[in-house]
């Protein structure tokens, strides 16, 4: 991940320090429909501008996946309950496999029946 980082996030700091340097000119920002502008450097509003669009990318994609972490969360609920339900399988098996080795003890260690004498 580092590597990454200095590959591509210290040449877009880069460009984006140059783009500042580069457009310091005021401009004036009509804030249509309500009343005044606002005057800032051109890199701001620019930069302001990507900022408000990455924010409400943002939050439509978060809106557009609420179906499936709606689905997911169920998910781990149900696989909760099959754990659960596993581990009671698995218990309740062993304490019959207990039982039937109990038996089978008993019925090795009980007398054979005598055979009726003909």
């Amino acid at each position: 991940m580092r590597p990454l980082f200095w590959i591509v996030g210290v040449p877009l700091l880069l460009i984006g320090a140059f783009f500042a340097v580069a457009n310091r000119e005021l401009v004036a920002i009509d804030l249509w429909p309500a009343t005044g502008k606002v005057t800032m450097p051109l890199f701001a509003a620019l930069v302001g501008a990507l900022y408000l669009g990455f924010l409400l990318g943002a939050i439509v994609a978060w809106w557009a996946g609420r179906h499936g972490r709606g689905r997911a969360r169920e998910t781990r609920r149900r696989l909760g309950d099959l754990q659960r339900e596993n581990q009671q399988l698995h218990e309740r098996a062993d304490r019959l496999a207990a039982e039937a080795a109990r038996a089978a003890q008993a019925a090795a260690r009980a007398p054979a029946p005598a055979l009726p004498q003909a």
